[in-house]
């Protein structure tokens, strides 16, 4: 069998389940009950332990932000009014008054303070350690007032406030019932409440009815479980759910086909990459790494699992950041050159494992599976290996990959600073590999408020990406939701699945 009969092989039996949808029906509900499938269940309700887009879907609508990040890719207030910088280093915000935490606690500044300083606190071990090592402290001189110390000019600040890590947690009530409970019992200011938990089914949550932002248009969220992709597509044909998550293109068609469903997308804020363990050898030798970018036909992947519904990266930075450059040619397919540096590398067949999830990311099991045959067309001894959800986390927490694994890095701030820096800098999440002059640029471009140096510093640094990679890019997709045509909801670029009032609602008849 050859390469492109096994891809459009995998892309046919993806998409091979016979639903025949019902009758057509109007086009509005009465339900008050949003049910979401999505591709895995909820590893962690506490905000600051996870940036999986599986647990995401759900925090950021338990908790609030000072600042918010919209569909329509601006910056609007969220739990702060206004934010101003009132010195070189100096951020100042003003907060919303009268707002209380779920359990009926007033949301005050020492609030603010107590959340992003546990973001860095090496104790605490939390998941965004590196989203805020700009600060140098924050000051809380009054309830409604928080002042952000940058060490150096931060213009950023506003918008790292918006993503990971800057969701606010109630200080009194997690110093009280510590982290453990927290993550089983959480608390925010959002605008669902936390009901119940039932581990690899559902999560339940209610509508906040005191809400800042305006009661939402349903009285619950139920997030369910079904990570592998035809029996979600199934749940969706048969009206069991209201939308699910990772569509995966091959089932598109058949969703806008049916009477009462439709399907919605949005380019990626971000990229689906092979993470690498460069500690494991011989992952630990730049020509292998080449060579296993070089062996990947990024353009049969797209054209035939993603029916064309994204597009092949050129670096670590994404189409539609800052310092994007598009006069770099797309990441290269060539084969002979990935058996040369194979050879030059001194490559005797150690076994080389791709652990992968069903369903994280749309297309991940399928997309393993091409690309073992690829690898494997130049020489290289690749295994398959699938894993849970719950163990994925787990190894992510104790960076102990056997090799490479599905990850899909956010650009938070649509910048390079809140992607591959947040995530590959020293400290960070997948600081599995370090260069000390791409250390060097990352943090000085992290601080300048130069544009022409921080472009001169990311295009040195994509070269040195280039040549160890630290990831291997695979594809910018767009991230496809199926809906029934009742649900009126913009995706969000970035992955969150924003549920409030200005972005979701139930047409009603």
């Amino acid at each position: 069998m050859t390469r492109r009969e096994l891809i459009t092989g995998a892309a046919a039996a993806a998409g091979a389940v016979a639903v025949l949808p019902g009758p057509a029906r109007a086009q509005t509900t009465q339900k008050r009950e949003l049910i979401v499938a999505q591709g895995g269940d909820i590893a962690f309700f506490d905000p600051h332990m996870s940036t999986s887009s599986n647990d995401i879907r759900v925090s950021f609508n338990l908790y609030d932000n000072l600042t918010s990040r919209h569909p329509d890719g601006k910056l609007y207030p969220g739990l702060a009014t206004e934010w101003k910088l009132t010195a070189p280093t100096t951020w100042t915000f003003k907060l919303r008054p009268g707002v209380k935490f779920h359990n009926g606690d007033p949301f005050s500044s020492s609030d603010v303070k107590a959340s992003i300083e546990r973001t860095y606190d090496p104790a605490a071990k939390t998941r965004v350690s590196t989203v805020f090592s700009t600060i140098e402290r924050i000051e809380a001189p009054d309830p409604g007032t928080v002042v952000f110390h940058a060490k150096k000019p931060d213009p950023l600040l506003p918008a790292r406030l918006a993503f990971y890590g800057g969701q606010i947690v109630p200080e009194k009530y997690l110093k009280s019932v510590g982290p453990d409970t927290f993550n089983q019992k959480p608390v925010g200011t959002g605008p669902i409440r936390f009901v119940s938990w039932t581990k690899d089914d559902k999560a339940v949550l209610e509508a906040n009815p005191d809400y800042w932002g305006g009661r939402i248009d349903v009285d619950r969220l139920v997030m369910r479980a079904i990570p592998e992709t035809a029996p979600r597509v199934a749940s969706l044909l048969k009206g069991e759910v209201d939308a699910i998550t990772q569509l995966a293109p091959d089932h598109g068609d058949r969703v806008n086909a049916n009477p009462t469903t439709r399907m919605i997308g949005a380019l990626y804020a971000g990229l689906y990459v092979l993470a690498v363990n460069s500690n494991v050898k011989p992952l630990d030798n730049p020509l292998v790494k080449q060579a296993l970018s070089l062996g990947i036909d990024r353009e049969i992947i797209v054209k035939e699992l993603w029916r064309g519904r994204g597009i092949v990266p050129n670096s670590m930075i994404a189409k539609g950041d800052n310092h994007f450059d598009a006069s770099l040619p797309p990441l290269k397919y060539d084969p002979r050159e990935a058996r040369e540096r194979l050879k030059k590398a001194g490559y005797k067949g150690e076994e080389i494992v791709i652990e992968t999830t069903v369903g994280y990311t749309a297309n991940d099991k399928a997309m393993s599976e091409a690309i073992q045959a690829m690898w494997r067309d130049v020489g290289v001894n690749a295994k398959v290996e699938q894993l849970e959800y719950s163990v994925r986390a787990q190894k992510l927490r104790d960076k102990s990959f056997k090799g490479l694994w599905w990850s899909d890095p956010t650009s938070t701030l649509s910048d390079p600073d809140g992607m591959f820096w947040r995530l590959l800098g020293p400290g960070g999440p997948q600081d599995y590999w370090r260069h000390a002059r791409f250390d060097q640029l990352g943090d000085a471009a992290r601080f300048s408020v130069d544009e022409k140096f921080r472009a001169q510093a990311y295009k040195e640094m994509t070269q040195i990406f280039l040549e160890h990679f630290p990831w291997v890019p695979v594809i910018q997709p767009y991230e496809d939701y199926g809906i029934q045509r009742y649900v009126e909801w913009t995706p969000n670029p970035n992955q969150q699945f924003e549920i409030r009032r200005f972005n979701f609602r139930f047409r009603r008849a």
